[in-house]
């Protein structure tokens, strides 16, 4: 599936989320053929690794990693654009350090991801989701003094 969408829309820049393969394994049938390469992955915590950012060359210029999500600059066509992929802590507390960071960026970007957290309860799959005010708070004061909206989608809310 997903090589057939690498394929079918060429992107230039891929984050992967919860990846659950090694990128030795997924490289010569995924990413050589769409002529991408491995720009920075997360740590790897708990044996596993849980963000890739791949690309193809010469189009991240820099980029920063940490625990909870990586940042790219790119340049296309004399413009500079950023990018962040999120893998959210599970606490509410090891978050903060993921809005602190967040909100240092400078200049238009694009932030995507796995935040761990939601706004709403009907963001939450499935009964009897007891929601922790104070994450969802935080979450909502991060987004509105950031000044960040929520792109719409199409499909099925949860994957």
């Amino acid at each position: 599936m997903l090589i057939s969408l690498l394929k079918l829309h060429k992107p230039l820049l891929v984050f992967l989320v919860e990846p659950m393969v090694s990128y030795t394994d997924a490289f010569e049938f995924l990413f050589k053929p769409v002529n991408m390469h491995l720009v920075a992955t997360s740590p790897i915590l708990n044996k596993v690794v849980k963000l890739w950012c791949l690309s193809v060359p010469n189009l991240v210029q820099n980029f920063l990693v940490n625990e909870q999500f990586i940042s790219v600059t790119c340049h296309f066509h004399d413009k500079c654009f950023s990018f962040a992929c999120v893998y959210g802590a599970i606490t509410y507390v090891a978050r903060r350090f993921l809005w602190r960071h967040l909100s240092s960026f400078i200049g238009p970007w694009c932030i995507m991801g796995d935040f761990n957290v939601v706004l709403l309860v009907d963001d939450c799959k499935g009964g009897g989701v007891t929601l922790n005010q104070v994450s969802c708070n935080e979450f909502l004061d991060w987004i509105n003094s950031n000044d960040l909206s929520c792109m719409p989608f199409t499909g099925t809310c949860y994957t």
